[in-house]
C-alpha cells in the first residue's frame, strides 16, 4: 500500500542520538508505488531481522497513531529503518518521535528491566531529561532492537509518551505491519554480512576479523589495525552529490559506476558509493551502495582504493539485477 503524510526537509537538529549520530539526508517522501509493489515477509517470527528489513517504519508512526499524542506533523522517512515526526502535544508542545527498526543494542540499552508488548525493554533518559530511549529487544545475537527516542523542547515526562509508541509499534509489527514498497532489484533482502565471500576479504581486513551485524542493513568488520563496512541505504544519489563530495568516478565493470572518496587526514580511509535502483517515491533519491576501508595507521605501498574496488566488484555480481 502507499503510505502517505511524509512532508518535505528534515531538520536533524531535533534529534539527539546516544551511540551514532543519523547522516544528513533529503526528506525522502512517501514510501512510493514501486513497481515491485509491497515487500513480502517471509513468516514465521515478525520480529526476525529479515521480516523487519521490510517494515515501513513511517507506516507504523501514522497519523491514526499519532494523534493519541496530540497533534502529528509529516512523518519523515529518513532511511529503510528509520522515521521521524516533529510534532505538537495535547498542549501545544514540542513532541519529537523517532523510530529505529532493528538498531544495534549495546551496553545499558541490552541490560532489559520492562516488558513492551511481549518484548523485553529497556529504557534510558538523558540527564537533562530532554529526551528519552525506549528500546524494546528483538533478538540477542545479535542484540538488536526497536527504539523510539522522544525529544521536546523542555525537561519532561518523555518516557510515558515513548513507551506508549513502543507498544503500538509493536504491537503492529507482530499483528499487520506496514511494508516497504521499492523498486525491481531492491538491496531491501540483503543481509550484508554474507554476501561478500571471505576469500575476497582475507586480503583486505587484518587478523581475519569477524563479520559483525550493525542495525539491519550494515556489516562491519573490525580489526586491531583496520574496518571495513558495507551499508545499503537510502539516500542521495551519491553522482548527485560528487561535486560537494569531491569525490571521483571510477568504473567498476558491470555496469557500474561508483563515486570514490580517498582521505589521508587522519589515517587512510577509502569510500565507494553507488545507487543500485531508484527510490520510486523520490526521482533524486535512490538505494545506495556504500562500501567503506580505513585504516589507523598507514603502511607503505598499501593502496586502500585498490582494495576497496576489489571487494566491491566481488560484491556486485551478488546483487539483484536491475
Amino acid at each position: 500500500m502507499t503510505l502517505a503524510g511524509c512532508g518535505s526537509g528534515v531538520d536533524l537538529a531535533k534529534t539527539t542520538y546516544q551511540r551514532t549520530t543519523v547522516p544528513a539526508t533529503a526528506d525522502l517522501g512517501g514510501t512510493g508505488d514501486g513497481p515491485s509493489g509491497p515487500s513480502k515477509t517471509s513468516g514465521g517470527d515478525p520480529f526476525k531481522a529479515e521480516n523487519l528489513r521490510k517494515v515501513n517504519p513511517c507506516g507504523l508512526m501514522d497519523t491514526e497513531t499519532l494523534t493519541a499524542f496530540g497533534e502529528p506533523a509529516n512523518s519523515r522517512l529518513r532511511d529503510y529503518v528509520l522515521c521521524s515526526n516533529y510534532m505538537k502535544d495535547t498542549d501545544g508542545k514540542e513532541l519529537n518521535f523517532t523510530l529505529t527498526l532493528g538498531e544495534l543494542a549495546s551496553g545499558s540499552q541490552a541490560k532489559t528491566t520492562k516488558t513492551i508488548g511481549g518484548l523485553e525493554a529497556s529504557e534510558s533518559e538523558l540527564n537533562d531529561k530532554t529526551a528519552c530511549f525506549v528500546t524494546a529487544i528483538t533478538e540477542r545475537d545479535p542484540a538488536r532492537g526497536i527504539t523510539v527516542q522522544t525529544g521536546g523542547d523542555g525537561p519532561g515526562d518523555l518516557c510515558t509518551p515513548g513507551r506508549k509508541l513502543l507498544e503500538t509499534v509493536v504491537n503492529r509489527i507482530r499483528d499487520d505491519a506496514p511494508l516497504l514498497e521499492l523498486a525491481k532489484g531492491t538491496l531491501v533482502d540483503l543481509e550484508p554480512c554474507t554476501l561478500v565471500p571471505e576469500s575476497a576479504l582475507t586480503p583486505v581486513i587484518d587478523d581475519g576479523a569477524k563479520p559483525r551485524p550493525s542495525g539491519l542493513h550494515t556489516c562491519d568488520w573490525n580489526a586491531a589495525g583496520n574496518s571495513f563496512s558495507i551499508t545499503f541505504k537510502i539516500g542521495t544519489k551519491p553522482d548527485d552529490l560528487a561535486e560537494a563530495a569531491e569525490t571521483t568516478p571510477v568504473n567498476l565493470g558491470g555496469g557500474v559506476t561508483a563515486q570514490q572518496k580517498h582521505e589521508t587526514n587522519s589515517g587512510v580511509r577509502c569510500r565507494l558509493e553507488w545507487a543500485h535502483v531508484p527510490y520510486p517515491a523520490d526521482s533524486e533519491i535512490a538505494e545506495v551502495v556504500s562500501i567503506d576501508y580505513s585504516r589507523y595507521e598507514p603502511q607503505p605501498d598499501e593502496d586502500a582504493c585498490a582494495k576497496t574496488q576489489a571487494v566491491a566488484k566481488a560484491l556486485i555480481p551478488r546483487l539483484p539485477s536491475r
